[in-house]
């Protein structure tokens, strides 16, 4: 709750939404004033670059209107002029990652390669910008312009190896959590020592240094050998 400087008997306001013109406002209020003169013109582009290396970097909870005035060098309230509230730049940071690593698919004909090429570069998206993986985490569904068509590939794919159409799209879900699961996990642990899983007596026994890289490739092999399996009893 916020209460009006100056008058201690003032009757408490509402704390503005976050991303509103009032919250921005109140989070650029201490900043030094700048010198009157022709304001700092800044295109979306820019804005969501350098939010896009704050999110990666910091994760999404340093990111802020400030933030992207310091890296930006301009107002906060410029920043905010330019791309509006912070939930619509979220949004934007998703979409366009997700389209940038969506263009880069070189699809192959057959089934067991369209899956590996999909949960591969999943993986490498989410590794590679880690804002992504967060997003997805705290926000939902990924959503970009590209992703209708990355998830009718792949369900296609399925449904030509022989699994009904309903099937095919539960599998798809399937990989599609195998992956995000996978990745938490490696990016959550990070490269601390202490998160090693052969810290675990059992686990150094057996495989002495342990491998996200084969353990990620025998996961997926694991899927899609059950693929198989499912579409064999179903012929």
């Amino acid at each position: 709750m916020l209460v009006e400087p100056g008058s201690p008997t003032a009757t408490p306001r509402a704390a503005a939404a976050p991303g509103s013109a009032a919250a921005v406002a109140a989070e650029v209020g201490a900043a030094p004033r700048r010198r009157r003169g022709r304001p700092n013109v800044l295109s979306r582009e820019q804005v969501i670059d350098a939010a896009t290396a704050i999110a990666n970097e910091d994760g999404l909870d340093r990111l802020s209107f400030r933030a992207l005035g310091v890296r930006l060098g301009v107002a906060p309230m410029t920043v905010h002029r330019t791309i509006g509230g912070l939930d619509d730049l979220h949004a934007e940071l998703v979409r366009r990652t997700v389209d940038e690593f969506t263009a880069t698919f070189v699809w192959p004909d057959e089934w067991h390669a369209v899956v590996r090429v999909f949960a591969k570069t999943f993986r490498d998206l989410m590794r590679t910008h880690p804002l992504v993986l967060e997003s997805h985490s705290r926000r939902g569904a990924l959503v970009s312009t590209e992703s209708d068509a990355v998830v009718a590939k792949v369900v296609g794919a399925l449904c030509d190896a022989g699994l009904p159409e309903v099937e095919a799209m539960y599998t798809f879900f399937v990989v599609y959590d195998f992956v995000v699961g996978h990745t938490s996990v490696q990016i959550g642990r990070g490269d601390d020592d202490t998160g090693r899983p052969e810290r675990h007596t059992l686990v150094g026994q057996i495989l002495g240094e342990h491998s996200y890289d084969t353990r990620f490739d025998l996961g997926l092999d694991v899927l899609i050998a059950g693929i198989e399996a499912r579409t064999a009893r179903l012929a």
